[in-house]
């Protein structure tokens, strides 16, 4: 049937149908101009997306990110240019440090089939010291996440309490994500970009914390030595050396976020500070050092002395600027100055050295290998170099073989004061020989009450069940390579419960202990064995003995509870126990829970015949027969 359109009853003819189609089309044309520009020039357009189907451990994002420069940091997310504009750079390269510049940077990338990701993956932003750092999650509906973080705002903010920037990408969305991340900060502008696995993170965390371990290990062994040499020499040289140790380690402390998420999670501004207090602290200790470790004052030409005075105010003026000048122009300032003071300590080490100062040849090796790190380190974040492994770590690295080679340069200078440090040395080890030989007694007694405190049921102060099951293994293959009868005795309080219920838990608590008593005081020879089993019950291990031996032992203990009433805060009860004895000799290697089980089978019938009795039995395949004791006749 033709498509018509009335008006008035009117048919429509041909050239308004004509027309009309037109006018539609034209209509169509301009909605899909429309829809197509919008999508085009929305900020929020995810393009190019990377497939996650296949994703083992990491994926390095940097080559894959496209980066825009915020020159004013006036850019929001809504007015950023669109996906698609020239403006957006891409990054081929896989650049990674920017320098230090005043722009905001925004970097984009994009994912797809997040719904096939094995575990938790992250987005992770490898460089603890942005100071604001905004990650949106996109989908071509907007914003689905918004997380504010960077080391100008409190360490809670972040979603994953970590030292880096971390957030876990969805695993329930079906359609494409984009990741837009904004980056500011007045320190190096770094961007080391990545996906990452959990299980991959936890890979590369492991040996990380190994190394710093290892590092900060080393540094306070280095703290600890030279510290008690102060004691005893009272050498200001050292007291300086101790403060220059000290602020470097705190200084890679704080470099890697350890300080941000352990000490100050919630102050951003000392965060920040600290930064560069450290940074102008340790050089500045450093310089006096230097001075102090040369003897500048008495032996040094006034150029020397010149030199170092001038540096000492520089880093007391750096100091001073970190409360009152930029970050970054304060951070600068102590970088190209930090250089300037190692290259001075090379220069002053090969020069003394070369006037004669023994000592000053290890001194100016240990200034010149961390000269050499500084440079790579300060051509890493400038971003004269891409960072890599080895500048990541350079001041870790550096600082570690300075202070090592620094302390043999102390060495040196002490051995021309000999006999104080002959004296000393010797001093120093008597008292740390006694010390080792006092704490090493100390550790084996300890050790050894430690060893019966886990051989040792806590309430009873028999051993308890883990013991015994070790003894008893023992016992059973020496029963069994000698041929040797083993016998087992399983005692049991009668009616405990009731006694709990009636009397309270303490009082059957000091049943128990009683009853613990009498069995101890019921067994005489070295290898016997008593232990508290579960609850109310106790097994005794009787190696070396008989069905009659055993139950002649079991009804001294069934005797001796009967005849001993319990008493305990104004309670009075008389209890009895059930006894099930099982004498044998093993016959195969691995029975020992068959054993057992026949003397628990004898408690059974025990209790089952009337309580207060000894049932016995030295057979491991007939049925278990009763052996009453005197008493389990008239037993009730």
């Amino acid at each position: 049937m033709p498509l018509s359109w009335r008006s008035r009853g009117t048919p429509l003819t041909a050239s308004g149908r004509s027309q009309l189609s037109g006018l539609a089309a034209c209509l169509f044309c301009l909605w899909l101009a429309l829809a197509g520009t919008s999508t085009c020039a929305s900020p929020l357009a995810i393009n190019a997306p990377v497939s996650l189907a296949q994703l083992e451990q990491r994926i390095d994002l940097a080559p894959i990110m496209s980066y825009w420069l915020d020159a004013d940091q006036t850019a929001t997310l809504t007015s950023l240019p669109p996906a698609t504009s020239p403006e957006w750079q891409t990054n081929a390269g896989g650049k990674v440090n920017f320098g230090s510049t005043r722009a905001a940077f925004w970097l984009r990338v994009s994912f797809t089939d997040l719904a096939q990701l094995r575990e938790t993956t992250y987005i992770r932003l490898d460089y603890a010291h942005l100071d604001a750092v905004d990650l949106y999650l996109l989908d071509d509906d907007g914003v689905l996440q918004h997380v504010q973080t960077g080391d100008t705002r409190p360490f809670d903010n972040r979603v994953v309490r970590h030292r880096t920037f971390l957030l876990p990408l969805p695993t329930d969305h079906s359609g494409p994500v984009g990741v837009v991340i904004r980056v500011a900060t007045q320190g190096p502008m770094q961007l080391p970009l990545d996906l990452i696995t959990r299980s991959a993170l936890d890979a590369e965390e492991k040996p990380l914390h190994i190394w710093f371990g290892v590092y900060f290990g080393v540094m306070a062994i280095m703290l600890l030595y030279n510290g008690v040499i102060f004691i005893f020499v009272r050498d200001l040289s050292y007291l300086l050396y101790l403060v220059y140790i000290m602020t470097t380690a705190a200084l890679q402390f704080t470099l890697y976020g350890f300080s941000f998420e352990y000490l100050w999670p919630a102050s951003t501004t000392l965060n920040n500070l600290m930064i560069l207090l450290l940074t102008g602290c340790m050089p500045f200790t450093a310089i006096a050092f230097v001075w102090r470790f040369i003897d500048l004052s008495r032996i040094g030409d006034r150029y020397d002395i010149a030199m170092t005075t001038l540096l000492l105010a520089g880093f007391a003026a750096v100091l001073l600027g970190a409360f009152v000048m930029p970050y970054m122009t304060t951070l600068k300032l102590a970088h190209a100055m930090s250089f300037i003071a190692v290259s001075a300590g090379f220069y002053l080490g090969v020069k003394y050295w070369i006037k004669g100062v023994k000592a000053a040849r290890i001194f100016a090796l240990a200034w010149f290998v961390y000269m050499v790190f500084i440079v790579y380190y300060l051509l890493a974040i400038t971003g004269a170099i891409q960072p890599d492994l080895v500048s990541r770590h350079a001041l870790e690295i550096g600082s570690a073989l300075e202070v090592a080679l620094l302390s043999l340069a102390f060495a040196d200078r002490l051995n021309a004061e000999k006999e104080l440090r002959l004296n000393a040395q010797l001093k120093l080890n008597q008292d740390l020989d006694l010390l080792v030989r006092e704490r090493t007694d100390e550790l084996e007694k300890a050790n050894q009450r430690l060893k019966e405190i886990s051989n040792t049921d806590g309430l009873t102060g028999l051993c308890n069940r883990r013991h015994f099951d070790e003894i008893f293994a023992l016992e059973f293959q020496r029963a069994f390579r000698d041929k040797t009868c083993l016998a087992v005795l399983m005692i049991d309080v009668d009616h405990f419960k009731s006694i709990n219920d009636t009397y309270g838990h303490p009082f059957g608590d000091a049943c128990l202990q009683q009853l613990a008593q009498l069995i101890g005081d019921a067994i005489r020879r070295p290898p016997d064995l008593a232990a508290r089993y579960g609850g109310e019950e106790f097994v005794v291990l009787l190696p070396a003995t008989d069905l009659e031996g055993a139950l002649h032992v079991a009804e001294n203990i069934r005797a001796a509870v009967e005849k001993s009433p319990v008493r305990d805060q104004g309670h009075h009860a008389q209890i009895t126990a059930s006894v099930g004895v099982m004498s044998a000799i093993p016959a195969h290697r691995d029975q020992r829970e068959a054993f057992l089980s026949r003397a628990d089978a004898q408690l059974y019938h025990a209790k089952r015949n009337g309580r207060n009795r000894v049932e016995g039995t030295d057979s491991t395949d007939e049925p278990a027969a009763t052996t009453p004791s005197p008493s389990s006749r008239t037993a009730g």
